[in-house]
């Protein structure tokens, strides 16, 4: 069968190609002839040419004369050296897509009236605010006392997650329009790749400023965006002039465009890390730039000092990564005001860990690593994370190791504000089932139980112990309890 299909479609197209390739060369031929001085002009072979003007008839040309004639078999088939194709010029092919103001924004189109009005969106603090609010002085994750006495004329909306999570998939079906490559970050934060989309749009910058109209067409909402070769380079790009910003970095150029910028703009840098840099005065990313990577590691640690100093050249390994394979899952909440109540902040962390896991099944993932992050009211932060002993994805678990990480982070007498678990180093569920492990098995099937009964009648028909008692403290809605400021990654 193999032969027949041989003989009857590979054996015609090769024929067709030497009669082209013949004809070819008899064009070629009369088009090198000089009609003036009665002689041929003498070409070379693509690899570098030879003297020879009688060229031997079963040898093919692929010379200039090939590149001339655009319809010749050898061009077309591409084994010249210089087929005539221009190679295009490198494109700044990371996209960082930010909504501008996002939940206040979704607030402002749902209510017209709203519209050109400070808004604060949360409860107890604020999870994001309008641009009419921060031009003002608001900033995110301010106290509402603080931020009415800074603009006393804004507008508070507690805010609805479906609306933010409904306008954001908009947001996300809009941009696959343009490149599959699509990673959701956070739920108004994207990243695209562009890269081989050359042919495809030819005026790359109209092209981005082309999806920025049609975002804010379709939904009413802003977005800034900012091209590079890497993630943290057009995540920079895209928060330099917002609301509605738009900043391309040409490659090559990275390191001319962060030398200026301070310090804080460099994703992995926060206050307490901008401060010890501003004690010995580094204040932009120029200057971070000439510290050596064995005084960064010394300062911050050998895993964030190697990190600031790869970012601060504008190095990044991390590609655009597919909503399917999640490499990372983590879920984290603000708290009104602040408590040291172990016991509700027990309850959370609980709450938390359920989520997590059951995302990781949803997604047939299981962990290796968990992190635990916790923030106080002033504003000082602690984060660690333990390899597991093996990869799960049970809440039992991860509860288990989230509550030590716990024990170990919270040692000072201050309130806490936001509490966060995450889990990393994911890997495909290939469990088995356990042959002296009954209970394994028994909570495997549990889990499973629940998934089956959270998805059919959404996640409140069962709850946990400590889950209960966070009733006391948050309304509910169909798929869980409505938190202070919900996570924002998926």
């Amino acid at each position: 069968m193999d032969v027949c299909v041989e003989n009857v479609f590979i054996t015609p197209a090769i024929e067709a190609i030497n009669v082209i390739q013949a004809t070819a060369e008899e064009n070629d031929r009369a088009a090198s002839f000089d009609p003036h001085h009665g002689h041929r002009e003498t070409s070379g072979s693509c690899s570098g040419g030879s003297s020879d003007p009688s060229p031997k008839p079963d040898t093919p040309q692929t010379g200039p004369a090939a590149e001339k004639n655009p319809w010749s078999a050898w061009a077309w088939l591409g084994t010249c050296k210089n087929s005539g194709r221009k190679i295009p010029n490198p494109i700044p092919n990371i996209v960082h897509v930010d909504v501008d103001a996002f939940f206040a924004s979704v607030e402002q189109v749902l209510n017209p009236k709203l519209r050109g009005k400070p808004v604060l969106v949360g409860r107890g603090c604020v999870a994001s605010a309008s641009y009419e609010a921060k031009f003002l002085g608001v900033k995110t994750a301010m106290g509402f006392r603080e931020a009415l006495r800074v603009c006393p004329q804004a507008i508070v909306v507690p805010g609805k997650y479906e609306h933010y999570a409904d306008y954001a998939e908009r947001v996300r079906r809009i941009l696959e329009t343009y490149t599959p490559a699509v990673e959701t970050a956070a739920l108004d934060d994207f990243y695209l790749d562009f890269a081989g989309t050359g042919r495809l749009y030819p005026d790359y910058e109209a092209t981005l400023r082309r999806l920025q109209t049609e975002i804010f067409g379709r939904t009413g909402l802003n977005v800034s965006i900012g091209a590079a070769r890497t993630k943290v380079v057009a995540s920079i790009a895209s928060r330099l002039q917002r609301p509605r910003g738009f900043r391309m970095v040409a490659p090559g150029e990275e390191e001319n465009f962060l030398t200026p910028l301070p310090v804080e703009k460099l994703h992995g840098i926060g206050h307490v890390h901008a401060g010890a840099l501003a004690e010995r005065g580094i204040a932009t990313i120029g200057q971070l730039r000439l510290v050596p990577k064995p005084a960064l590691q010394a300062a911050f640690g050998e895993a964030i000092g190697q990190q600031i100093w790869e970012r601060a050249r504008g190095l990044d390994g991390r590609e655009v990564v597919l909503p399917s394979t999640p490499k990372s899952v983590s879920r984290e909440t603000t708290i009104e005001g602040g408590t040291i109540d172990t016991e509700f902040l027990g309850g959370l962390i609980e709450y938390l860990s359920e989520r997590i896991g059951s995302t990781l099944r949803e997604y047939g993932k299981q962990a290796r690593t968990i992190g635990l992050r916790i923030r106080y009211v002033d504003h000082f932060s602690a984060h660690q994370t333990v390899r597991l002993t093996k990869p799960t994805n049970d809440e039992r678990e991860l509860l288990a190791a989230a509550k030590d990480l716990f024990g170990k982070l919270f040692t000072r007498r201050v309130a806490i504000r936001l509490a966060g678990v995450s889990v990393h180093n994911l890997e495909t569920d290939k469990r088995q089932h356990e042959l002296f492990d009954t209970n394994a098995n028994r909570r495997w099937y549990l889990n499973r139980g629940l998934d089956s009964v959270r998805g059919r009648y959404g996640w409140n028909a069962v709850f946990y112990g400590k889950g209960l008692e966070l009733r006391e403290h948050y309304a509910t809605k169909p798929n869980g309890l409505v938190l202070s400021t919900p996570c924002l990654s998926r």
